[in-house]
């Protein structure tokens, strides 16, 4: 007998943390524009976040270079305000 499934328990799904990178592949965009543009570095951008911004997290080590992250639900956040279609996978059972 298999370990029950996540679901059948109710635990929380897995968070996805995207980086940068994947976020422009995604977009079509230039890495170098997207971060200029488009994005607010958790402590480190002056200001109040503004809602056209996706919020990226570091996620490195305190002392060490600077991970920067997309939390999944950020970026549906962010696409939904900016009006761009997302659609969640299913998947059917026959």
């Amino acid at each position: 007998m298999g370990a029950p499934r996540p679901e059948s328990v109710g635990l929380p799904a897995r968070p996805f943390l995207y980086t940068l990178d994947q976020i422009a592949s995604i977009l079509d965009l230039e890495l170098r524009a997207m971060r200029v543009k488009y994005i607010h570095f958790d402590q480190r951008t002056l200001g109040a976040r503004r809602k056209d911004r996706l919020l990226a997290l570091n996620i490195a080590p305190l002392g060490e270079k600077p991970d920067w992250r997309v939390e999944e639900a950020e970026l549906i956040r962010w696409m939904k305000f900016k009006r761009i279609r997302y659609h969640e996978r299913g998947w059917l059972k026959a």
